[in-house]
């Protein structure tokens, strides 16, 4: 079996693409969770109460699609996610928060906090020290009760884009290549 992988595109002056709302999801599409500062011991790091931080785009990690039976992985570049951020904070679109892709505004947290890595700001960020240049990261102040239960049950765990893009074709996968890829992503959690 060949499984298509198509790279995400963004045209910044086109109006219909760009994000329309940053989510707060339980399993993130990118496979990596966000750090939840509270005094819990569990939580990897500890600097203040209620905030939530961690990566919401990685660049080149394949992300695994199905749409109708048809599977199929999705990435995005550097310079994409760059566009990508740049447009999202042009429109004020990180002011548009969810739960879970409801589509549905929610209050009482706030995006205070969001760079790209790389030589201009950070290569490394303490606890990712794994993700590439070029990662997109976001923290928030949470003051929504009902959301800070949500984080330390475990419910959100992570940031989710809901937004448009174009795509281009990109390569195909072989089944061989797709073990390999579920196998590396196994190993790294």
């Amino acid at each position: 079996m060949q499984v298509p992988v198509y790279k995400m595109t963004l045209d910044p002056s086109n109006p219909k693409l760009g994000m329309k709302f940053m989510s707060m999801v339980g399993s993130p599409a990118i496979m990596v969770n966000c750090v939840k500062f509270s005094e819990d011991k569990r939580v990897k790091l500890s600097l203040s109460e209620n905030r939530i931080f961690g990566p919401a785009l990685i660049p080149e990690l394949l992300i695994e699609r199905n749409n109708n039976g048809q599977q199929f992985y999705l990435s995005i570049d550097s310079e994409t996610i760059e566009q990508f951020h740049l447009k999202a904070c042009n429109d004020n679109a990180y002011k548009n928060l969810d739960v879970d892709h409801s589509n549905q505004l929610i209050q009482g947290v706030t995006i205070d906090t969001m760079f790209i890595t790389g030589p201009n700001i950070t290569s490394k960020v303490p606890g990712f020290e794994d993700m590439p240049e070029g990662t997109l990261f976001l923290g928030a102040k949470v003051n929504n009760s009902e959301i800070i239960s949500k984080i330390q049950s475990g419910e959100i765990n992570g940031w989710s884009i809901d937004a448009m893009f174009s795509f281009e074709p990109s390569e195909v996968l072989s089944d061989k290549q797709v073990e390999g890829l579920i196998k590396e992503v196994l190993n790294s959690l």
